[in-house]
């Protein structure tokens, strides 16, 4: 774990890399099923031809993903471990092994996972995901030609709006994300997929915009809130 903008951040390298095959070719046939679909719909999987949202739906937005299943037991174990690190001791949940939340997450968790396919002329706007507790990001295709991901500091608005000066803070960080890569961070920190002409440039001819050789390709799920999970697991023992 390290710190980005005095947060945790959850990061490791070369995660899943057997997979990754699987992982491409088959998002690849997803997409190409949504050659007559309106262009941004088709780039996040939650959403259907008719823009409605599959969790609504109660659709699995990762169904047809080869491999998924397998990397989401990985990414379950990095968010345990993750989750661990930010809760070391837990005695509220230990000592009782029948209100023991950290069992209770381990085995029931409850993730939601969907998918992005960019090209070189998505970005996507600051935003989070409140409704849950931890994101983790899996990046199935990421190079250093693909656009990267920014965090912004929860501060962020008070600085620029009470005209403080941000000379000596940092308020925004930008990480650039490799294949086989996954991050994890707090579900409500602002994040964002920079627009192309802001912030990526062409390596071998320096001022030229870059185009993406391949699409960025990620895998993101959202774990929610841990005593919304406890009161779930409690209600399903005790029918």
């Amino acid at each position: 774990m390290k710190r980005i903008l005095g947060l945790p951040l959850y990061h490791v390298s070369n995660i899943g890399m057997d997979l990754i095959p699987n992982l491409q070719d088959s998002i690849e046939k997803l997409q190409e099923e949504k050659h007559d679909w309106e262009r941004q719909r088709s780039k996040v999987s939650v959403y259907t031809k008719e823009g409605e949202h599959k969790f609504t739906l109660k659709q699995d937005p990762m169904e047809g993903v080869v491999g998924w299943q397998e990397l989401r037991t990985i990414i379950k174990d990095h968010v345990m471990n993750f989750y661990e690190s930010l809760h070391p001791v837990d005695s509220t949940f230990q000592q009782d092994p029948d209100t023991n939340l950290r069992e209770a997450l381990r085995t029931f968790w409850h993730n939601y996972g969907w998918y992005t396919y960019f090209d070189e002329t998505d970005s996507y706007s600051w935003h989070s995901h409140g409704q849950y507790y931890l994101i983790a990001t899996y990046y199935v295709r990421a190079d250093e030609e693909h656009a990267p991901i920014q965090f912004k500091s929860p501060m962020s608005d008070m600085y620029t709006s009470w005209g403080l000066g941000t000379k000596s803070v940092r308020l925004e960080e930008t990480i650039q994300p490799k294949t086989g890569d996954l991050m994890i961070w707090p579900a409500w920190l602002e994040h964002q997929i920079p627009a192309l002409d802001t912030t990526i440039l062409n390596h071998s001819q320096a001022g030229d915009v870059n185009k993406y050789n391949a699409k960025r390709i990620s895998i993101t799920n959202g774990y929610v809130k841990p005593h919304a999970q406890f009161l779930h697991t409690q209600r399903t023992n005790n029918e």
